[in-house]
C-alpha cells in the first residue's frame, strides 16, 4: 500500500482548532496594538505618562488625570506639552504660548504668568496626546508596593481561574 496515511478529524475538533488560532491570533494583535500605542520610552515604546498633580492646567488637566504623551515632528503654539524643567527638577505639563528661535514659552492655563524658563526641544518629552480623567488615582496606587502585590495576586488569581478545566467537561 503506497500514499499516506490518514486520519479523519472530527468536524467539532477542526472548529477548536480554528478558534483557537483566531484566538490567538487576536491576542497577539491586541499585544501588537498595545505594545505600538503604549510602551514606554524606556522599553523602545513612543509613549510617556504623567499623572496631574496641580492646578496650574485647569480647567483643561485636573488632579490625578493620566495624560499620555506622545513625541511629536513639530510643536505650536497652544499645544499642551511636557518638558523636563531643569528649574524644580519634574516634569511640567503647560501649553505652548510662544516661541522664539530654539526656545519655548510656556503657561499653565490658570497661571497669570510664564513659567521662568524656556526649555528647548531637547528638553521637551511630547505633547499631550490621550487624556484620561482620574485615572492617575489608580496608577499612582501601583507605584506603591503592597497595591502593586495585591493587583499582581489578583491577576494570578483570575487567570488560573480562567485556565482551570472544567472537570465534569469531556475533553477530546
Amino acid at each position: 500500500m503506497t500514499g499516506a496515511f490518514r486520519v479523519a478529524v472530527p468536524p467539532r475538533l477542526r472548529l477548536t482548532r480554528v478558534k483557537n488560532t483566531a484566538a490567538v491570533a487576536l491576542c497577539a494583535a491586541a499585544a501588537f496594538a498595545a505594545w505600538t500605542f503604549l510602551a514606554p520610552p524606556q522599553v523602545g515604546g513612543a509613549t510617556s505618562f504623567a499623572i496631574v498633580d496641580g492646578t496650574s492646567m485647569l480647567p483643561t488637566l485636573r488632579r490625578n488625570d493620566l495624560v499620555l504623551i506622545r513625541s511629536a515632528r513639530s510643536y505650536r503654539v497652544g499645544d499642551v506639552v511636557a518638558y523636563h524643567s531643569s528649574l524644580i527638577h519634574r516634569v511640567v505639563l503647560h501649553r505652548i504660548v510662544a516661541i522664539h528661535g530654539r526656545r519655548f514659552t510656556f503657561k499653565g492655563d490658570a497661571n497669570a504668568f510664564l513659567d521662568p524658563e524656556q526649555p528647548t526641544r531637547r528638553d521637551l518629552i511630547g505633547k499631550r496626546w490621550v487624556r484620561i480623567s482620574g485615572a492617575g488615582l489608580a496608577v499612582g496606587l501601583l507605584h506603591r508596593p503592597a497595591f502593586a502585590a495585591a493587583f499582581a495576586a489578583l491577576l494570578v488569581v483570575l487567570f488560573g481561574l480562567a485556565g482551570a478545566r472544567n472537570p465534569g467537561r469531556r475533553t477530546e
